[in-house]
């Protein structure tokens, strides 16, 4: 797959993560003691492997990671005002979470590839 259709597919995600942050909770997929959290992560390391695969120099790949940080940032500053959601900083440390597990992942993966 070429680097636009990853593109494409990472604004599809995105939109739907935002959508999925905003709606009524009762709509969480899964709901047990750290759900949200688990949601959070799996919903950030697709976003970064999506993003990475669209963009994957060094450069662009520290740029990735602060723009992810700042749309989980933005997500929670949204969920602040909205009545029926609440923002968590844990929420937000979840989502750095997901995307340094990527960046550290996709690391070592390169590191073993190539050193063969």
């Amino acid at each position: 797959m070429t680097k636009f259709y990853f593109k494409t597919i990472f604004f599809i995600t995105a939109f739907a993560i935002f959508y999925l942050a905003l709606a009524p909770s009762d709509n969480v997929w899964l709901d047990f003691g750290f759900g949200d959290k688990f949601n959070h992560f799996v919903a950030f390391f697709t976003l970064s492997l999506l993003l990475n695969r669209s963009s994957s120099s060094y450069e662009k790949r520290a740029r990735n990671v602060l723009a992810l940080f700042l749309f989980g940032a933005l997500i929670e500053i949204v969920q602040a005002f909205v009545a029926y959601r609440s923002s968590s900083i844990y929420d937000l440390g979840a989502d750095l979470l997901a995307i340094l597990s990527f960046q550290a992942f996709y690391s070592i993966y390169r590191w073993v590839r190539y050193r063969k």
